[in-house]
């Protein structure tokens, strides 16, 4: 009867040390799976079957949010080059500056 009381509590160990072990792989797996998505997303992805052209990385899309913002630059007075200082000038020689006015 006491063999059979240490097998049983062998059994618990062995099984409640299984869900342990269960529950740490399937959250070190979501947690790769996430870390796996960061990496993709900062190096950008290849070509695939649903997705042909690829998906850029971090990088590649900063770079293109940076020269959206160097034609903005063009919006604003900066001394004569830009198309705001022309337009304010071309406003000035036709009076279209006083015409709200």
């Amino acid at each position: 009867m006491e063999t059979l009381l240490y097998i049983s509590a062998a059994i618990a160990a062995v099984g409640a040390a299984a869900e342990v072990l269960r529950r740490a792989a399937r959250g070190t797996l979501a947690t790769s799976r996430k870390l796996a998505r960061l990496v993709d997303d900062l190096l950008g992805e290849p070509p695939l079957p649903g997705l042909p052209d690829g998906r850029p990385g971090l990088m590649a899309r900063v770079g293109r949010i940076e020269g959206r913002l160097d034609a903005l630059e063009e919006l604003r007075p900066n001394g004569g080059s830009s198309i705001k200082d022309q337009v304010d000038r071309i406003a000035q020689a036709t009076g279209a500056d006083q015409a709200g006015h």
